[in-house]
């Protein structure tokens, strides 16, 4: 039997939006686990168990904050601890449709009996008002039943991860803590010889860190505080380091990250913060110092 965990990192979250999102969850998965890298009140904890029903939650409480990548790998060893086929990782600020973890589960099979191997089938994230988040290319063609479209990587919440593929990738790179993390985990898996799906049809409602910013021709910039913007400019540098990423990621990096930077600059007026986060972010992206933002900011309350 293909069952799934299904796990939800959290950190300050809103409760109403945790609640929502576990009673969502509960039914189509075997098990819940929360990984709690803030504390969570009592009587959330006595909510999140009613709102999982029959289900059993689970909630693993790490003594500091360690950011996505050790959570996910947590994850990952409770699934394979309980033989699970697939971890269904989540954020806070996700809400997938219902029924999306058995639709998913249905389109990995598919492709794995089509010759495919997918390491991750993932749902499409989409935004407020229902648009996909980034560009939408078309679906593959030879599964019109079952669309899906072959992609460099996958947001992590959302993502259906195949346990026997995780075995062979790797773990999450814990070191990058935030930003990047599935973008460097998807080229592993395809450097290995695996696959990341998204499933057009099977959405998503998610949020990106402070909203977008809006730019002409269409194109938008995920608006970011400046410790997000410090590990996002770190992680990227950081990367060109790696023999799996692609050249043309590469390209693309170096290619955009100065328009990039200008943008955040100008929308943020030079802050002392910004400014911060930009240089202190080139500085330990080159020399691939990583770890918690904290080495650079101030810990969060």
């Amino acid at each position: 039997m293909n069952t799934v965990l299904a796990g939800i990192v959290v950190f300050h979250p809103d409760p109403d939006q945790l609640l929502r999102l576990v009673a969502r969850v509960a039914p189509q998965a075997r098990a819940l686990a929360i990984v709690a890298n803030s504390p969570l009140p009592p009587e959330l904890e006595a909510a999140l168990r009613r709102a999982a029903g029959e289900t059993p939650l689970d909630l693993l409480r790490p003594a500091a904050n360690e950011g996505l990548g050790a959570a996910y790998n947590r994850l990952l060893a409770a699934a394979e601890a309980a033989g699970d086929a697939f971890l269904f990782l989540l954020d806070q600020d996700s809400l997938p449709a219902p029924g999306a973890v058995r639709a998913l589960a249905a389109r990995h099979g598919a492709l794995s009996r089509a010759g495919e191997r997918p390491a991750i089938v993932a749902a499409e994230p989409v935004g407020p008002e229902g648009r996909p988040l980034g560009a939408v290319p078309d679906p593959d063609p030879r599964w019109p039943e079952a669309p899906v479209r072959r992609v460099g990587f996958a947001f992590s919440s959302g993502s259906l991860l195949a346990c026997a593929a995780a075995r062979a990738v790797g773990p999450f790179r814990a070191d990058f803590f935030i930003d990047a993390i599935d973008v460097e985990w998807g080229m592993r898996a395809a450097h290995r010889g695996y696959a990341i799906f998204v499933a057009p049809d099977i959405p998503m409602a998610h949020e990106l860190g402070r909203g977008v910013i809006r730019l002409p021709f269409g194109l938008t910039l995920t608006d970011q505080p400046p410790r997000r913007l410090y590990t996002f400019i770190r992680n990227q540098l950081a990367m060109l380091r790696l023999p799996h990423v692609p050249r043309a990621h590469k390209a693309k990096t170096l290619l955009l990250m100065p328009p990039r930077i200008g943008i955040y600059l100008a929308r943020n007026r030079f802050s002392r913060e910004v400014r911060r986060a930009v240089g202190r972010g080139l500085l330990d992206g080159s020399r691939a110092r990583l770890g918690s933002p904290e080495r650079v900011f101030r810990p969060l309350p």
